[in-house]
């Protein structure tokens, strides 16, 4: 196998906020391999899997948000979807030492660069010559009817705990004070049940108890409002959630809740 630990001009894609990110994941990945191969204490090798892992959601995201309306942009998405997933399967292989031999320059190979050999180039160069049409489609028109749709997986909250996820609810608008029952949530928002009026765009701030012993307290904007069902986007997630969600899916982006 070649060595694939240092940036290869051959894998730019054209554009140099893509390609940028991708060394400074080429560079996480190599002081993940290093430390692996000076078995460093575990928890600074977790510690480079949270930043790696942070890091690539991120990149993901913006590249996402460069080809929002193109007609890739759902082939593409799955295919980080997708990513996400592998990634934390390697992740908890390789912490329980059952990652069946493969070592991070392997995983390298096979998931990062053939990622951009396979899927970022062909799309990106033809971005970058302005090759590629643009044309603008719902992302709820999903082409793969066995694939997950969404960007970003609701998890009703019967997945997360056999009892409702009451949690209270400050309308830093009205200036009022309620409780909600959380229905479902994702890395993008969430959507609850309330009594209250509210309005789209209003900032809450809401804070609940996630499975048995994770606290959440999150700022978030009123989307939408059907009747009691109120759709929200979280403002500013904190890592903390933000690493809790990820553990209960792989996911990548989110504009469509």
């Amino acid at each position: 196998m070649r060595s694939v630990n240092k940036w290869d001009d051959n894998l730019s894609v054209g554009i140099g906020l893509i390609d940028n990110q991708h060394k400074i994941i080429f560079d996480l990945l190599g002081d993940l391999g290093k430390a692996s191969a000076a078995r460093a204490d575990k928890k600074v090798v977790d510690t480079l899997f949270d930043v790696l892992e942070n890091y690539v959601f991120r990149h993901f995201e913006a590249e996402e948000e460069l080809i929002a309306s193109h007609r890739d942009v759902q082939s593409h998405s799955l295919e980080h979807y997708n990513l996400v997933k592998r990634f934390h399967k390697f992740r908890l292989g390789f912490r329980n030492g059952t990652s069946c031999g493969s070592t991070v320059d392997e995983f390298l190979e096979t998931w990062f660069v053939r990622h951009i050999s396979e899927h970022d180039k062909p799309l990106f160069t033809q971005i970058a010559n302005g090759e590629l049409t643009a044309e603008t489609k719902s992302v709820d028109a999903y082409p793969y009817p066995h694939e997950e749709r969404r960007r970003h997986k609701r998890i009703p909250h019967k997945k997360i705990t056999n009892s409702s996820i009451v949690a209270s609810c400050y309308n830093t608008s009205s200036l009022k004070s309620s409780q909600v029952e959380v229905v479902d949530i994702s890395l993008g928002g969430l959507r609850f049940l309330a009594h209250h009026a509210h309005q789209p765009g209003d900032l809450l701030v809401l804070g609940c108890t996630l499975g048995k012993h994770f606290k959440m307290k999150e700022k978030i904007r009123v989307a939408n409002v059907s009747d009691t069902s109120v759709g929200a986007e979280f403002v500013n997630l904190s890592p903390a959630t933000e690493k809790f969600l990820m553990e209960l899916y792989g996911a990548v982006n989110l504009r469509n809740y």
